[in-house]
Parts: structure tokens; C-alpha cells; sequence
């Protein structure tokens, strides 16, 4: 190639890359943008004395709608939190396993309080609080299948909704095993109940509250043991430490004044209608 057809090429090259780097911010203004200030959660919600919380309306036991409130473990236990900041108004607004973080980034929310597994994977977009329960993954069958855990999984089919853990730890315990996702938990139950999958997978706690509300709950049973760790934090924007700070202060106080006690027995305690096993402590900071 001669060093004038060399230098021609290069020429349109650079002006290839200058219309390109035309879409992108000029660095001032990159920097002007990175350090511009946030706003301050934490100064805001207890100066009005209001919070915006994200919550599950279709995920007994832990939030449902119900009229034009809210009930289950989760939502009660944001009540608490609320109650023990002095924070007077709360606005629940109904998120899904797959929009909540971005609602919660979008900033429709101050926080999220939504059987939300705290992973390393999520802390690299939200930050979370000490872990306020746990649960762990479990597998829900037709009573007259034939899995007796997720050992029994090759070559079926389980269904899990989008934006859980669900369908990555399918993929770790029973790779041979597909995954069909579903939007929300209405979706993966009414596929359920039309075979479209042999399973369903998520948190077990979920699980017993998506049976013990079908219409025949006698026609399910679980199948097997919890097979995962699923420590559940209130997530909210990253860099908002005095936020996170107060909320984590606030979920130690009702452990240490026995109101989380009180909730947890309300909802899976003896005679609850989720009544089951809780293995689950929070260790308080030293003040």
C-alpha cells in the first residue's frame, strides 16, 4: 500500500473516531457528573417523616396485596423498622423479584423490603442491611409425582420466576434439568397447575405459602429439604451509608426489644397458618 493511500485511510479513521466520541460526554463534563452530589436519604425521609418502600403483593407469606393494603411477614416487619425511626407515613409500592432493583435505582422507592436475597452478585448494584431472616431454596411437586428431592431432576423440567436465585441455583444442584421462567408467581403457579413444568423452585417459606393458598393445596407437597442459604436484607442505593446505618440500627432494636419476635411468631410461630421451623438468630452490634 503506497504512503499516500496510507495516509489517507488514516485520515478517515480519525475522523471516524471523533464523529463517534461525538456521543460521548466531554471529560468536564464526565467529571462535572461524578461529582455531583447524591441526595441524602436518610436526611430527606426523616425530615418529612414519609418513606417509599417496594413490596411483594403476590408472595405469601411475605407480602400480598390485600384491598388497598399490604399484609405478610415482610410488610410488617417494614412497619416496625418505619415505627422505630419515628418515621410516620408509609407508602408501599408493589415490586417483583425482577423490577426491584431497578425501581429501587429508578428511585420510585427508598428501600426494599421483599424476600430479597442478599448475593454478591446484587451488592454489586444495591447495598443491603444485616439480614433481617433466612430462608433456603426447596422444590414444590403434584403429590403423586415421583421426585423426592432435586436429585430426581434430570430430564424435567422446574419453574422459577424471573429475577431470582432460583434458576442459577437450579443450574448448580440439577444441570441436567430446564428451567422455564415465569413473570411473577401467579404465572408460575397457573403453569404449575397446567403441567407445563414438574416443579416449581424457590425460597421454601414461598413455597408453603403458594400451597397453603391454592385452591387445592392438598394436591402438593414438597419434596425434600431446604438445598441452599437464602439470607434476606432490606436493599437500598448504594452510597447512602447513613441510611443503611439507621435501618440496620432500627432491625437490631426490634430483635433486642422483642418486637421482631413478635412478628416472626405471628406468621410462622405455633398455630400460624405458615406455621413452621425458624432457625434464625441476629447477633446485635456492641453499642
Amino acid at each position: 500500500m503506497s504512503t499516500r493511500c496510507g495516509l489517507f485511510l488514516l485520515a478517515i479513521f480519525g475522523m471516524l473516531l471523533a464523529a463517534c466520541d461525538g456521543d460521548r460526554p466531554a471529560p468536564a463534563a464526565a467529571a462535572a457528573a461524578a461529582a455531583a452530589p447524591r441526595e441524602d436519604i436518610f436526611a430527606r425521609v426523616m425530615a418529612d417523616k414519609r418513606v417509599r418502600i417496594g413490596v411483594k403483593a403476590d408472595t405469601p407469606p411475605f407480602g400480598v396485596a390485600s384491598g388497598d393494603t399490604y399484609v405478610g411477614f415482610d410488610i410488617d416487619i417494614a412497619m416496625a423498622v418505619a415505627k422505630q425511626l419515628g418515621i410516620e407515613q408509609v407508602e408501599f409500592v408493589p415490586v417483583t423479584s425482577a423490577d426491584r432493583i431497578k425501581r429501587l435505582l429508578h428511585g420510585d422507592v427508598d428501600m426494599v423490603v421483599a424476600s430479597m436475597t442478599i448475593t454478591r452478585y446484587r451488592e454489586k448494584k444495591v447495598d443491603f442491611t444485616l439480614p433481617y431472616f433466612q430462608d433456603g431454596e426447596g422444590l414444590l411437586v403434584k403429590k403423586e409425582s415421583p421426585i423426592a428431592s432435586y436429585l430426581d431432576l434430570a430430564g424435567k423440567t422446574v419453574g422459577c420466576v424471573k429475577g431470582s436465585t432460583s434458576s442459577y441455583y437450579m443450574k448448580q444442584v440439577a444441570p441436567d434439568c430446564a428451567t422455564k421462567v415465569y413473570a411473577n408467581f401467579d404465572e408460575l403457579m397457573a403453569g404449575f397447575d397446567k403441567d407445563e413444568v414438574d416443579a416449581i423452585t424457590t425460597d421454601t417459606l414461598i413455597l408453603i405459602g403458594l400451597m397453603k393458598n391454592a385452591r387445592e393445596p392438598d394436591a402438593y407437597r414438597l419434596a425434600g429439604d431446604r438445598f441452599t442459604t437464602e439470607p434476606y436484607g432490606i436493599a437500598v442505593p448504594e452510597n447512602q451509608s447513613r441510611w443503611r446505618d439507621a435501618l440496620d440500627s432500627a432491625i437490631q432494636e426490634l430483635w433486642e426489644n422483642g418486637r421482631w419476635q413478635v412478628i416472626c411468631d405471628s406468621w410462622f410461630g405455633p398455630g400460624a397458618k405458615y406455621e413452621t421451623s425458624v432457625n434464625f438468630s441476629i447477633t446485635p452490634y456492641p453499642h
